[in-house]
């Protein structure tokens, strides 16, 4: 995978892995990024995919990846917070079949999506339980994703899922306008090592489930291809 990070991402990521044991119930995340991934990219990669045991994900749209609480005042991304609170597949009963859609388990070998939340509670969402509870942290990110619809965001702009070579700006000219800040593209290589297509797309949203103008820098990741980046098929 690319290496490069967006620099308005670097000092979050560098802190990540602090304590967080100074996050108590009152503390606030100021927004969250939410990443988004294009299957087709994973699942063509050398790592590939695999199908989870239930559900139907959307392979043919932008599934969530993370939801990360931030908290702008110290510039972090805390992960793996104190918590009292199991994740148990009930408190989500009624946002599964839009989980198993648009949250799904890729990873292989083959397994229930329901392990994947659990490990996305205990790891992101576990730090934003001052202001969300569990139900409502995995429904916020459902909210947020409904309501950016990447997909047709970028579709709107002329880019589509085709296999062509987008350039950068074009990608966040199309985000500028829909009101979403800046853009952070990372990318994977194919699987001969040499082309670098889309991968994950990071915007930000509220804890209320409303899109957030990103702050921070426009940022592709493939500067050795004049800032352009394949677009693959579904």
């Amino acid at each position: 995978m690319n290496s490069f990070i967006p620099h308005f991402l670097l000092l979050t990521l560098c802190f990540a892995s602090l304590s967080s044991l100074v996050f108590t119930a009152e503390t606030t995340p100021d927004y969250f990024f939410i990443i988004f991934q294009w299957p087709k990219t994973k699942c063509e990669s050398k790592e590939g995919c695999c199908l989870p045991k239930k559900g139907e994900p959307a392979l043919n749209d932008f599934i969530i990846s993370e939801f990360q609480p931030f908290y702008a005042q110290d510039g972090l991304i805390p992960e793996n917070c104190n918590t009292t609170t199991k994740f148990q597949p009930s408190k989500v009963a009624d946002l599964a079949s839009s989980l198993e859609r648009y949250w799904p388990s890729l990873t292989c070998p083959s397994r229930d999506s329901k392990k994947l939340w659990k490990e996305e509670w205990v790891k992101y969402g576990s730090c934003a339980e001052s202001v969300l509870d569990l139900h409502d942290y995995f429904a916020a990110a459902l909210r947020v994703q409904k309501q950016i619809n990447l997909l047709k965001l970028l579709s709107d702009a002329g880019i589509k899922p085709n296999g062509t070579y987008y350039p950068g700006e074009m990608i966040n000219k199309a985000v500028e306008k829909a009101g979403l800040g800046e853009v952070a593209v990372t990318c994977r290589e194919d699987k001969d090592g040499l082309n670098t297509v889309l991968d994950q797309i990071t915007l930000c949203g509220t804890r209320e489930g409303n899109k957030f103008p990103c702050p921070g820098a426009f940022w592709i990741c493939d500067s050795r291809n004049g800032n352009k980046v394949k677009f693959l098929k579904p």
